[in-house]
């Protein structure tokens, strides 16, 4: 019998998974972050190798009976990343296995949706679109961190937020919810008192977070300021996917948008109209989805796919065995 290994490597956690050939759940692993950006190569190492213990240990199994692992990790962008986490970390885990090593990007786009190719765009802490075409060839915009050139991330829509409130104050732009909403949150009792308590160092940014809720909380009640903030903000999210699109010469394909992370789950419906409408200006074929499979999913079907498309009886049998071990784990593998 041959396995598969997925490997999500996040900010948070690290999962694992296996599967045999027939598409039946073995293992699953869990550990902290494997990701080095948070605390460090060795930290990672450690944790990396944890959840891949565990999910064989899980599966009764030893790495031999591994043929191929497909692997979402954070923090791989650039070349240099890759090479030093395969020296430093994959390498000594798994040898000479096969494996299917890129950005967890990838890994979410194929979990979130049941075609091979297609896009996914990702938006909450960070904001990364990636895609991956029918011929197989990837392409990726933005996840390089607001001073790099992001928007529309978590951080991003809330700061807007904020400099919205003090625009306000000096009459530069009109009334907006956003100032109550602050308020609210600060404890301060008029505006004057906030701006003044934040512009002196007594009162933090961090201390307001998430600010990106309040925005979203705004834009659902029809406030005009923070519908303006989400509508640009969605506008940004469709550039990046049409930029993607492009890359890929996939304008004229019908494809699907997995649409990943709090800014889609929290956010108000003037986010994603915009970015919809931007994409559609271009991509008239795409269409928008939620997530169907978790991130482990998705590295675990690059691992099945290493060289030809998954088997149809395969992945449905791979569907129904989630479903089945999300009961035992008490693990939410499938989203959509």
């Amino acid at each position: 019998m041959k396995y598969v290994m997925g490997l999500d490597v996040g900010g948070t956690k690290t999962d694992c998974l296996i599967g045999d050939e027939t598409g039946v759940v073995c293992g699953f692993g869990s550990a902290g972050s494997g990701s080095y950006e948070y605390h460090g190569v060795e930290a990672a190492f450690v944790e990396n190798k944890k959840a891949v213990e565990c999910a064989l240990s899980d599966a009764d199994l030893s790495l031999s009976d591994i043929e191929c692992v497909g692997m979402g990790v954070a923090g791989a962008d650039l070349p240099d990343d890759f090479e030093m986490l395969e020296k430093e970390i994959y390498e000594p885990i798994f040898g000479e296995i096969d494996r299917v090593f890129l950005n967890d990007s990838f890994a979410a786009l194929r979990g979130g949706t049941d075609a091979s190719y297609g896009m996914v765009i990702a938006c909450g802490t960070g904001v990364i679109a990636a895609g991956i075409a029918p011929d197989g060839s990837r392409a990726r915009a933005g996840g390089w961190m607001p001073e790099y050139g992001d928007k529309c991330t978590g951080e991003t829509l809330g700061m807007e937020g904020l400099k919205s409130v003090w625009r306000a104050r000096e009459g530069i732009i009109g009334w907006t919810l956003l100032t109550d909403l602050f308020l609210e949150r600060s404890g301060c009792g008029d505006v004057d008192e906030f701006f003044y308590r934040v512009y002196g160092g007594k009162l933090s940014t961090e201390s307001l977070q998430p600010m990106a809720q309040l925005v979203f909380r705004a834009g659902l009640a029809g406030d005009a300021v923070a519908c303006d903030i989400l509508g640009e903000g969605g506008r940004y999210l469709g550039a990046m996917l049409n930029a993607v699109a492009r890359r890929l010469s996939m304008y004229e394909t019908a494809f699907g948008v997995s649409m990943a992370g709090s800014v889609f789950s929290e956010g108000a419906p003037v986010l994603r109209e915009a970015m919809e409408e931007a994409v559609l200006a271009e991509c008239g074929s795409a269409r928008f989805h939620k997530p169907l499979w978790s991130t482990v999913v998705g590295a675990l079907l690059l691992g099945y796919e290493k060289d030809r498309p998954i088997l149809e009886e395969v992945y449905e049998r791979l569907s129904m065995s989630l479903d089945e071990s999300a009961r035992k784990y008490s693990k939410a593998f499938r989203l959509g």
